[in-house]
């Protein structure tokens, strides 16, 4: 098995199992790659997503690893990092690269690709991006050449509006930014945090709270629904009262509730 198949097929991705990571691997299996992608997961994350999804967008047949022309380009440097001819990486996992780097990476990009169909530029730390930095990539994100994708990583939601505007963006779990905090359990534990409740309770940060700590253990499913559950705090204007509901349907309850959402949306 090459190095980039073993990538692809580990079994212990921690965002292997996430519904966000299915739709990923559905798009790339529809052909349907959009050529601006924004992914935010926590990042100790970033390397294998770095990985896994270069390893997607270059390959000819978008399942990595297959051995056709775009996936026999992938070798390793001297400190054991994957490289290929047609991806350009930009900053580093924890620190955002500079306007220079940027600009830089527009001109890779024009190029034609080497070994694969495509080139793709992986931009880390994106949401620690100075702003002069960001404004640089706009241009290449709203009418990139046919041939060049970008692909953000980054930990949060604090992302500039405009690039959020042109690149599809998929959430893989909340920012490890804040500390895990395990969710009440049980009849007494959730009546003593609905009593505990204040007016101006951080819903969206508490549910991130709870989602490190649910992916901390392993709780796969308790985590979706509490990303889940955030996101929609933040998309929609609910009062607590619903909030509440909703917290005790889908986290204490754990009742299915794709329609509850769905009616929401």
């Amino acid at each position: 098995m090459s190095d980039l198949a073993f990538v692809l097929n580990r079994s212990d991705l921690p965002f292997g199992e996430l519904p966000g990571w299915r739709d990923v691997l559905a798009t790339f299996a529809g052909g349907s790659v959009p050529h601006c992608w924004a992914v935010a997961a926590p990042v100790q994350w970033h390397g294998a997503l770095r990985d896994s999804m270069s390893g997607l967008y270059l390959c000819d047949t978008g399942r990595g690893g297959d051995g056709c022309g775009g996936c026999q380009g992938w070798r390793r440097d001297g400190q054991g990092v994957l490289v290929h001819p047609d991806l350009m990486v930009v900053g580093e996992i924890d620190k955002a690269g500079n306007i220079d780097a940027c600009r830089a990476l527009i001109k890779e990009l024009f190029l034609k690709p080497v070994a694969a169909k495509r080139r793709l530029g992986v931009v880390l730390a994106a949401d620690k991006l100075l702003v002069h930095a960001a404004n640089s990539l706009l241009k290449m994100a709203e009418e990139p050449p046919l041939h060049a994708c970008l692909l953000f990583l980054l930990e949060g939601d604090d992302f500039l509006p405009t690039l959020r505007s042109r690149s599809r963006f998929t959430t893989l779990g909340a920012p490890s930014s804040f500390a895990p905090r395990p969710a009440p359990w049980g009849e007494m534990e959730w009546l003593q945090w609905l009593s505990g409740l204040k007016d101006d309770e951080d819903i969206p940060s508490l549910l991130s709270s709870w989602t490190s700590h649910f992916l901390q253990t392993g709780d796969l499913e308790s985590a979706v629904r509490a990303e889940k559950l955030r996101l929609l705090v933040l998309q929609k204007k609910l009062s607590q009262t619903m909030v509440c509901d909703l917290l005790i349907l889908t986290l204490k309850e754990e009742l299915p509730f794709e329609h509850i959402f769905g009616g929401l949306r």
